[in-house]
């Protein structure tokens, strides 16, 4: 699932993991909250994250530890040339921020699709493939 994709697949796909998670017997249910609890991730500390701090800290937020560097590097590396008096690679930074854009609008959805594929995930570690 995407994060431009409809709304309303995601809301279509979360009603039949609940299902699923509803059917487990009682231990299994507890088990897989007591777990999913833990790992959740918060929709509104990831837009704070992406509002407030260059450089892609909210990638960290979500485990995408590789993007955050590339993106970090990259923007450290352009604010030093430009500093240095190479002033075309504005358009590099230009372009994190384009890059960064639709992450900003749809934080909400990006986490909320993060946290269904970690539900999905802990539902087959308890061994309910799905």
């Amino acid at each position: 699932m995407r994060f431009w994709e409809p709304i309303e697949q995601l809301e279509a796909k979360e009603d039949a993991l609940r299902q699923q998670v509803n059917a487990l017997p009682e231990p299994q249910r507890k088990q897989y909250y007591a777990e999913q609890s833990k790992r959740l991730k918060d929709p509104d500390t990831y837009a704070t994250l992406n509002w407030l701090f260059l450089g892609g800290i909210h990638h960290c937020y979500l485990g995408k530890y590789a993007l955050f560097a590339v993106e970090f590097l990259l923007l450290v590396i352009s604010l030093v040339l430009i500093i240095a008096g190479y002033h075309f690679l504005f358009w590099v930074i230009a372009a994190i921020a384009v890059f960064e854009l639709p992450q900003l609008f749809y934080s909400q959805r990006i986490v909320r699709i993060y946290n269904y594929r970690l539900s999905l995930d802990i539902l087959q570690q308890l061994g309910h493939i799905v």
